[in-house]
């Protein structure tokens, strides 16, 4: 039997144009990493960073005050105690901007802790006009006993939570910091908190460059 011709298929049908998508503005596309709000809220504080951020700080310090409440010290105190633990020998301009604090409040915390003999002050090496904060050997101590509480509650804190996703959020954390402190310089009338932060900062770039 004669073999039958193979049937010609038809041809392709062409694909039509697919029309470029066209390119959202740049503040848009940097929103995109934040959700809209829920339910056409005009604020959805639960995708805030600052309101989420102000929240999770606030219950965490509710917890640690507590634990510093048997020890009698407040948690301005312990700010100051931990920042010097962690680098002593600082001005207070420098302590302001380790612990976030108004110059004023910070004045009194620092006061009531030389008071109690856990801080106190020393001629700064460098400059013999300059006045800076060190710890005594009762505010080591003092750190050293409360420290452990405050890295349990830490822990507590970030239960369930990656050591990846850990890491990644104290980067950003630190990034947020720092692009509010460097978005600030043109601004005018900023609050005495970013004045002692953008001067710190300055100096702190001086003192590398030498």
């Amino acid at each position: 039997m004669p073999r039958s011709k193979p049937e010609t298929p038809p041809p392709a049908t062409p694909a039509k144009p697919v029309a470029k998508r066209a390119r959202a503005p740049a503040s848009r596309s940097a929103n995109r990493n934040l959700p809209a709000p829920a339910g056409g809220a005009l604020f959805d504080v639960e995708h805030s960073i600052g309101y989420l951020l102000n929240r999770a700080a606030n219950i965490i310090a509710a917890r640690f005050s507590d634990e510093l409440k048997t020890h009698g010290v407040n948690l301005q105190t312990w700010r100051v105690l931990a920042a010097l633990s962690y680098q002593d020998q600082q001005s207070l301009s420098d302590l302001a901007n380790h612990t976030g604090s108004e110059l004023s409040y910070l004045s009194r915390s620092v006061a009531s802790a030389e008071t109690r003999g856990l801080v106190a002050r020393v001629v700064s090496p460098a400059d013999k006009r300059a006045v800076l904060l060190t710890l005594t050997p009762a505010g080591r101590a003092m750190v050293k006993e409360l420290a452990p509480r405050g890295v349990r509650i830490e822990k507590t804190s970030v239960t369930g939570v990656p050591r990846a996703d850990v890491e990644t959020t104290l980067r950003t954390l630190h990034a947020i910091y720092h692009n509010m402190v460097d978005g600030s310089g043109d601004l005018t009338g900023v609050n005495r908190k970013l004045t002692i932060a953008r001067r710190v900062q300055k100096k702190r770039a001086l003192e590398e460059s030498q």
